[in-house]
């Protein structure tokens, strides 16, 4: 989920937000928006469409991320990761 307010890029996308970081766009602050999620904030950024659009058009990184989730999907099945308690 990604959207554009009052000059800010938001996304929810930890995969799009470390892309946008490896390629030199600063992570303004970070927002929990609920206790399970949360927002990444950047001011927005000229040529944003097409960083975002190279993300999802890179296959080797898109493959890499779906394995990794099957791959902890598995792991978790077993074994549940543990939850911290996150100062509010």
């Amino acid at each position: 989920m990604t959207k554009n307010e009052k000059n800010k890029y938001v996304t929810t996308n930890f995969h799009i937000t470390v892309w946008l970081q490896m390629k030199g766009i600063t992570l303004e602050k970070v927002d929990w928006a609920t206790e399970r999620r949360a927002k990444f904030i950047f001011e927005d950024f000229e040529d944003r469409d097409i960083l975002v659009s190279d993300f999802f058009k890179q296959e080797q990184l898109q493959n890499y991320i779906s394995t990794s989730q099957e791959t902890k999907a598995r792991m978790y099945a077993v074994n549940p990761p543990v939850e911290y308690d996150r100062p509010k």
